[in-house]
C-alpha cells in the first residue's frame, strides 16, 4: 500500500507564527545573499528594502541575479532548494522566502529576470493557499531590470509603526555587518545600512580579549565546522540596553544577541552567575562557520537550538570564557575607567586551539583579587532603594561617603575639613527634611523667605525638625556640642585642634540623625 506524501496547503498557514516582521524581511534578505554569495560575491549588489508604513505595503529587491526560468518552481515549492556551489550560506529549509512572505502578508507578488532573459512573475493569494490545488500560474511581465527579484507584499498580517522601521534598520546593520563590509548594501526606505560592529574590546594589559579558531565534525559524517571563540572586556557598555553577554554568528549572520541564560552559563555559581551589571563588561563571541545545515539555529534563524550537537560541542569552552571574563568584570567593578576603558588599543591574545580543546578545565590566567567594596559604594549600594525614592538624600549619602574618604587622606588639617563636612551635612539634612515633607511643612507657610529666617538659628531648626522626629537628647546635645567647635574654628580668633577620635564620634552622631529623618543605613 502507498500513501499520499504531497504537503498540504496548511503548511503555509501553519508557519505563520513562526515570523514578524523582522525575521520575515530577514529572509528575504537572506535569499538574497545567498545568490550574491554563490556567484562569488560580484560587485554592485543592492538589497533595497521599503517600508510603507502609510500604506502598510512591503517590498523587497534585489540585484543578485534573478531566477532562471527553469528553476521559478524554487519560489514556492515547500522544501525545493538550488544546488549551491558554496555551502556555507545562510539560508538551508527550502521553504523560508516563501512561508516568510506568506508569514508577511496575504497577497505576494514576486517578479524576477535572470540575466536578460524575459521577465517573469508569480503571485501568491490567500485564495490560492485555501484550494488543495498546487499548480500556479507562472506569466511573463514586461522586462524590469536584469539580473533582478522584486517581492512585493500587501494586506499585511501584522501591521507597522515608525518605531518599528528605525528597529529594523538598527537590526540589519547588525545582522548583515560583514556582508555590508564586505561589499554588499541594504537600503531601508532610501537610506543606506551602516554595518555596526560589536567588537568593542578593552585591551587592559593584564585580561586582553582572547580568541581562538579550532573545527568540530558534530555529525561523525566528514562534515566540520569551523567555531571561533572571542571574548573580553568591551567599551560600549550600555547601561540601558544591557549589551552584554553571548552572541551567536552562523556563516556571518548574527543569530541572536546578548544571550543570557543558563545554557552559556548565566544563573549558575561559579560560570557566568547572575547577570548583573557589575559583569555588565563581558562579551562573548561564537562565529561558526560552515555547511548550512550542520548550523545550530532554529528555522527563522531567530534563535540557537541548545539540543544541537554543534551547542554541545562548544558549551564546556564557551561558559569558561563567559564566566571568566564576567569575574574580571565585577573584580574590578568601582574602577572600570583607569582599568578598563582607558586601553582602547591592542591586539586580541589567540589562544592555541590544542590547549583550547583538551581537558584542562582552564586556559585563562587568574583574575583579578576580589575587591573590598569602598565605604562610598557600600553606603550607595545599602540605600539604593532609598536614593532613588528620595533622590534628595543621594548628596546626604556621597558627604559621609566623601569624610571616609578624607580621613584616609595624609593632610594635616583632615579633621578640621571632616568637622565643617559634617556638620553642614546635618544641617542640609534638617533643610531638606523640611521642605521635602509638604504635609508637615506646608509650602503656604515656610516659604523661602521663612526657611531662610528659619536657618539663621539652629536651635530654631532643631525645634521644628524634633516637633515631627523623635531624635535621643544625648544625640542633639552632641550636634550642639560639635556646632559649637565648628563656630570656633570659623568665629574665634583661637584655632582648636580636632581628634580623630571627635570625627568618629561625631560622624555616629550625624548617621544616627539621617537614620532617623530618611530611615538611611548605615554599614560597619
Amino acid at each position: 500500500m502507498k500513501i499520499d506524501g504531497t504537503p498540504e496547503k496548511r503548511l503555509f498557514l501553519s508557519i505563520i507564527s513562526d515570523y514578524n516582521l523582522k525575521t520575515g524581511l530577514f529572509e528575504l534578505v537572506d535569499n538574497a545573499l545567498d545568490m550574491w554569495i554563490t556567484s562569488g560575491r560580484p560587485a554592485g549588489l543592492v538589497v533595497r528594502i521599503g517600508l510603507n508604513v502609510d500604506r502598510q505595503l512591503i517590498s523587497v529587491r534585489d540585484n543578485a541575479g534573478g531566477v532562471p526560468e527553469g528553476l521559478v518552481r524554487l519560489l514556492i515549492a515547500p522544501g525545493a532548494t538550488r544546488s549551491q556551489s558554496s555551502r556555507e550560506v545562510i539560508g538551508i529549509f527550502g521553504v523560508g522566502g516563501k512561508r516568510a512572505g506568506v508569514a508577511l502578508g496575504e497577497h505576494v507578488e514576486v517578479s524576477t529576470r535572470y540575466r536578460r532573459e524575459k521577465s517573469l512573475q508569480i503571485d501568491i493569494t490567500n485564495d490560492w493557499i485555501q484550494t488543495d490545488d498546487w499548480d500556479l500560474e507562472v506569466y511573463e511581465i514586461p522586462d524590469i531590470t536584469p539580473g533582478t527579484t522584486n517581492v512585493g507584499i500587501s494586506k499585511v498580517r501584522q501591521s507597522f509603526t515608525e518605531g518599528d522601521v528605525e528597529d529594523i534598520r538598527k537590526a540589519l546593520g547588525e545582522t548583515y555587518a560583514w556582508f555590508l563590509r564586505e561589499g554588499a548594501a541594504i537600503e531601508l526606505n532610501g537610506t543606506e545600512i551602516a554595518p555596526v560592529s560589536f567588537e568593542a574590546w578593552a585591551f587592559p594589559p593584564d585580561f586582553l580579549p582572547r580568541a581562538t579558531t579550532f573545527e568540530i565534525e558534530p555529525a561523525d559524517n566528514g562534515e566540520k565546522l569551523s567555531v571561533t571563540l572571542k571574548a573580553g572586556l568591551i567599551r560600549d557598555r550600555d547601561e540601558v540596553a544591557e549589551n552584554y553577554g553571548v552572541y551567536f554568528f552562523c556563516n556571518h549572520r548574527l543569530i541572536v544577541k546578548e544571550l543570557r541564560t543558563r545554557d552559556v552559563g548565566y544563573f549558575v555559581s561559579g560560570e557566568a552567575g547572575v547577570p548583573h551589571p557589575d559583569a555588565s563588561l563581558c562579551r562573548v563571541i561564537v562565529d561558526l562557520q560552515g555547511p548550512a545545515e550542520l548550523m545550530p539555529w532554529n528555522s527563522n534563524k531567530s534563535g540557537i537550538n541548545f539540543s544541537d550537537a554543534v551547542f554541545t560541542h562548544i558549551r564546556g569552552r564557551l561558559i569558561e570564557f563567559a564566566g571568566y571574563f564576567s569575574t574580571v568584570s565585577r573584580r574590578l567593578k568601582g574602577d572600570w575607567p583607569t582599568s578598563v576603558y582607558q586601553y582602547d588599543s591592542g591586539q586580541i591574545e589567540e589562544m592555541d586551539a590544542a590547549e583550547v580543546l583538551s581537558s584542562k578545565k582552564k586556559v585563562l590566567p587568574r583574575p583579578p583579587r576580589a575587591r573590598r567594596p569602598s565605604r562610598m559604594q557600600m553606603l550607595l549600594e545599602t540605600n539604593e532603594r532609598i536614593i532613588r525614592d528620595q533622590p534628595w538624600t543621594l548628596g546626604l549619602i556621597e558627604a559621609m561617603g566623601a569624610v571616609d574618604l578624607l580621613t584616609k587622606q595624609r593632610i594635616e588639617t583632615k579633621n578640621r575639613m571632616a568637622l565643617i563636612l559634617l556638620d553642614s551635612n546635618i544641617e542640609i539634612a534638617m533643610k531638606e527634611f523640611i521642605v521635602n515633607n509638604k504635609t508637615l511643612f506646608p509650602v503656604m507657610k515656610y516659604t523661602d523667605t521663612a526657611i531662610m529666617n528659619l536657618f539663621k538659628s539652629r536651635t530654631n531648626v532643631i525645634t521644628e525638625v524634633t516637633a515631627h522626629v523623635k531624635i535621643p537628647t544625648t544625640t542633639l546635645a552632641k550636634i550642639n556640642h560639635y556646632y559649637g567647635l565648628r563656630n570656633k574654628l570659623i568665629h574665634e580668633r583661637a584655632t582648636v585642634g580636632i581628634t580623630d577620635a571627635q570625627i568618629a564620634d561625631y560622624r555616629v552622631t550625624v548617621e544616627k540623625v539621617l537614620r532617623a529623618l530618611f530611615r538611611l543605613k548605615f554599614p560597619t
